[in-house]
């Protein structure tokens, strides 16, 4: 478990700093980095492989919480992550979306549990389709 979660970990690490390196030379071409904005997107890409990479896994394939408070965690989670990413890629950014962080809340809330409804429905046609062939064979 442990290895799969530092695989997990650093794949996403990795590929949220080259999305982010990407994102930036694609928008910004003529502007330049200084090294503490280079720390700010290594610390986004951090939160990002720990959510991602770690926290959801572990929340929702090994924890034995009702489905509401895995909701909830996870919604909690990665609202403060979302924010916090978007504080330290800018603070400016983050003044713009400010009032409408209860909006994405809401909305967050309703993509976890839109999200846990078609995960579940798939999870279990594929548990039913692996019994299923257990009992042919």
């Amino acid at each position: 478990m442990l290895k799969q979660f530092r695989l997990s970990f650093f794949q996403t690490f990795s590929i949220t700093f080259i999305w982010i390196l990407t994102l930036i030379s694609i928008f910004f071409k003529n502007d330049t980095l200084t090294v503490l904005y280079i720390w700010n997107l290594v610390a986004i890409s951090l939160i990002f492989s720990m959510i991602f990479g770690v926290m959801y896994p572990a929340l929702w394939n090994f924890s034995s919480m009702k489905a509401s408070s895995k909701i909830l965690i996870s919604s909690a989670i990665n609202l403060v992550a979302g924010l916090s990413s978007v504080w330290l890629f800018s603070p400016y950014m983050f003044e713009i979306i400010r009032p409408w962080i209860v909006l994405m809340a809401i909305a967050t809330v309703l993509g976890h549990i839109i999200g846990f409804y078609f995960y579940s429905n798939w999870d279990n046609q594929k548990n039913s389709d692996d019994l299923n062939n257990l009992l042919r064979k």
